[in-house]
């Protein structure tokens, strides 16, 4: 799949996701294990990776460690990552530490297996990209006007199909708690990519 590795952007993001693998390895000193933590790419960075379309100024990663780990009790403090964007100028970019994927309860439990692997996998901490149809399912509970341009872009860049999404988001209304919102969501957005 061809992804958009050396914008700007993307390079900042790498940059920030650098100091996370330091930042891990520093406080988890005995925990040298390639793969020990994984960060799952969301959001506006996901599509920028993607796409090369709109980014953001926050990486929304979800984080998991292997059972041996309390990542959660990890206190990381990187430093913001600046870059100047060729359309927006400078521009920074932090983590954002209060993103989890319970935020967004619409994306399949399956997502980790489908994610695009970003790196050589000789870090403690591996980066994966979520996959494109999950990206755009995962926007569709909040459904703003950003994320329709968000989905509608990942689409026009013909990174899944109408036929794709469809099934996807037939399966997001198995186990959303809130059906009747993400299917007025759905159809929106259907229609929408219907209309391109």
């Amino acid at each position: 799949m061809n992804l958009y590795l050396d914008t700007p952007m993307s390079k900042a993001i790498f940059e920030l996701l650098s100091q996370l693998n330091s930042e891990i390895e520093s406080k988890l000193n005995d925990v040298k294990v390639p793969g020990a933590v994984k960060a799952y790419i969301f959001g506006g960075c996901a599509v920028h990776i993607l796409t090369n379309a709109r980014g953001s100024n926050d990486l929304d990663v979800e984080i998991e460690a292997t059972t041996q780990l309390d990542i959660g009790s990890v206190v990381i403090e990187l430093n913001d990552v600046y870059f100047n964007d060729p359309i927006e100028g400078d521009m920074q970019l932090i983590l954002d530490d209060t993103f989890q994927i319970g935020i967004t309860p619409v994306v399949s439990p399956d997502y980790k297996e489908r994610a695009i692997p970003l790196c050589d996998g000789k870090q403690v901490l591996q980066v994966y990209l979520v996959n494109p149809v999950d990206i755009a399912i995962s926007k569709l509970s909040r459904c703003a006007v950003n994320d329709v341009k968000d989905i509608v872009e990942i689409y026009k860049n013909k990174r899944f199909t109408l036929e794709e999404f469809s099934q996807a988001c037939k399966e997001a209304l198995e186990y959303t708690a809130t059906p009747d919102s993400l299917r007025k969501n759905i159809d929106h957005v259907i229609m929408t990519l219907s209309s391109i």
